[in-house]
């Protein structure tokens, strides 16, 4: 199945914020860290949605940006359905109400970026969408997987 453009509501995620760059082997190393910390502390997060970790990626508003090469920001965390506190080296994050191009990669981790390249150099362009800055995934540990992707965006008039 092919992309689709679909409504989100608000969210609440409860984990970590970190800064990285996705071309970075050892920033990616970072990542998985991090992921494997929040699944240690996963039983001390209140009204916790599911077991699925995501992972939003924040982009600087810029033209040509290029997320592999750029800085950006990234928050790991559990969806909540309340934003009670959590472990205390977490942080609160609201995701707001948006509209996503929504699309599942299958296959190999290392491919991912393939799927991200199309959406945002060619699918979004000939739908007439604009990116909103930021992007969203279920993490997934598997090297091959299907890993579910969401891009925030706004329809050029």
């Amino acid at each position: 199945m092919g992309p689709k453009i679909i409504k989100k509501k608000s969210f609440q995620l409860i984990g970590y914020r970190l800064p990285t760059n996705l071309y970075d082997e050892q920033e990616r190393e970072v990542i998985q860290q991090t992921v494997s910390r929040l699944k240690s502390i996963s039983e001390s997060i209140p009204n916790k949605v599911g077991q699925d970790v995501l992972v939003v990626h924040i982009y600087p508003m810029m033209e040509q940006f290029n997320p592999f090469k750029s800085k950006e920001s990234l928050i790991i965390g559990y969806e909540v359905e309340s934003m009670n506190n959590g472990p205390d080296d977490t942080g609160l994050y609201t995701i707001e109400e948006n509209m996503y191009v929504n699309c599942k990669h299958t296959g190999s981790k290392s491919d991912l970026y393939k799927t991200y390249d199309f959406l945002y150099n060619n699918w979004l362009q000939e739908n007439r969408l604009i990116p909103l800055g930021y992007d969203l995934e279920v993490w997934n540990d598997k090297s091959e997987s299907n890993v579910d992707i969401c891009i925030a965006i706004n329809k050029i008039s």
